[in-house]
């Protein structure tokens, strides 16, 4: 039992995973994290490279919705070549067991007044809280905890990821498979350009963020693009090893200094509105296509990799409800002790998330995929023959 139990409370490493990817979502939920809490007026920070770089950490969203779509696409044309349907059941099942557990458990608590000094922004808390419920926020409002918005947008992504990858794998040639993918693709530029133009004035983030940059449909570009990584690397599209290197250091190097060069979004303009998001996603599915090519390099720290990725999506649910609490250790004392209140209220948070609530399920999950394996199905033509 005691070995059970401590494999249990671990963060065991798992064969053939790609330790790259857990680099990339330590950047996303490290990203995420230093935006909210740079906003606190006690946070310190002297303007500058490092204000801006951690002011603009909702990229972060942005890198998480690219590694999303080419994590769910990769799961999923390996389903369809193993003869499961167009919808598979267990796809879905993996989903629920996933997301839902974790996320509604930390709803019910900031809706219960759980975290000190965390207040409500909702009018109507049972509208809200319905709406949440349903995974409508996205568009209704995400006024309980605004980090849930995402959650919006990525449930209504796996809804439509099956047909979707489905639609963009079938093409026989690259060419039509790209061709398909950018005219997807350009929903989301071509929807917040056109209510942007539409308004025929200029707007603050506030204004921007429910309009152009919450709703579901404004927001595929770094799905679609996260799909597209995995198609090509499902076609066995890589680059050789020390040219993924040098590209996803070169990219990391140059997204630190689109970071900190200005404060996106401080004013919108048309090219906010038109193109940030979309070639914010392209930068990040080069990324993820490097990180993909690097499959089987060795990669240092990797402990540190695996904890931040496998607590990124408990970090990321918690973090926000608990802002408040760090600035009333910290004011009136020091910005030092903000961050270290801020961060171990965090991490200590989400660690209790995920071994409490989010790992039973995934275990869950893991056996009834167990289970599922046993049952012997009627072969089909492979989807990646």
């Amino acid at each position: 039992m005691q070995g059970r139990g401590g494999k249990f409370l671990s963060f065991e490493e798992r064969a053939s995973h790609n330790q790259w990817l857990d680099l990339l979502r330590t950047l996303a939920i490290v990203l995420v994290l230093l935006r909210h809490a740079s906003g606190i007026a006690i946070s310190g920070l002297p303007d500058g490279l490092a204000r801006n770089i951690f002011r603009n950490g909702w990229v972060g969203v942005d890198l998480f919705f690219v590694l999303a779509g080419y994590l769910i696409a990769g799961g999923l044309m390996r389903k369809f070549a193993k003869g499961e349907s167009l919808f598979p059941v267990s796809y879905f099942k993996d989903r629920i067991l996933r997301i839902v557990p974790a996320y509604y458990a930390v709803l019910g608590l900031c809706s219960a007044g759980f975290f000190p000094g965390f207040a409500i922004r909702s009018d109507d808390l049972f509208q809200s809280l319905i709406a949440h419920l349903l995974f409508l926020q996205d568009y209704t409002g995400s006024d309980i905890n605004v980090v849930f918005w995402t959650l919006g947008v990525e449930e209504k992504f796996y809804l439509v990821a099956p047909l979707l990858v489905w639609a963009l794998f079938k093409p026989k040639t690259l060419q039509a498979c790209a061709a398909l993918g950018i005219a997807v693709l350009l929903v989301s530029p071509l929807g917040r350009g056109m209510a942007f133009e539409m308004l025929g004035r200029s707007i603050q983030y506030n204004e921007f963020f429910v309009l152009m940059r919450s709703p579901f449909h404004m927001s595929l570009e770094g799905f679609v693009i996260g799909i597209m990584v995995a198609i090509l690397h499902a076609r066995g599209v890589v680059f050789p090893r020390p040219a993924a290197l040098a590209g996803l250091w070169a990219s990391g190097g140059l997204l630190a200094l689109w970071l900190g060069s200005h404060q996106f979004y401080a004013e919108i303009s048309r090219f906010d509105a038109w193109l940030l998001p979309t070639l914010l996603a392209v930068l990040f599915g080069f990324m993820v296509f490097c990180a993909a090519s690097l499959s089987d390099q060795k990669l240092g720290f990797t402990p540190f990799f695996r904890v931040n990725a496998r607590l990124s999506y408990a970090l990321y649910l918690v973090h926000y409800p608990l802002l408040p609490l760090a600035f009333a250790i910290g004011y009136e004392r020091h910005p030092l002790i903000f961050w270290a209140s801020y961060f171990l209220f965090t991490y200590t948070a989400a660690l209790m998330v995920h071994f409490g609530i989010e790992k039973p399920f995934l275990t869950l999950k893991d056996r009834l995929n167990e289970r599922a394996l046993a049952v012997p199905r009627k072969p089909i033509e492979p989807v990646l023959s």
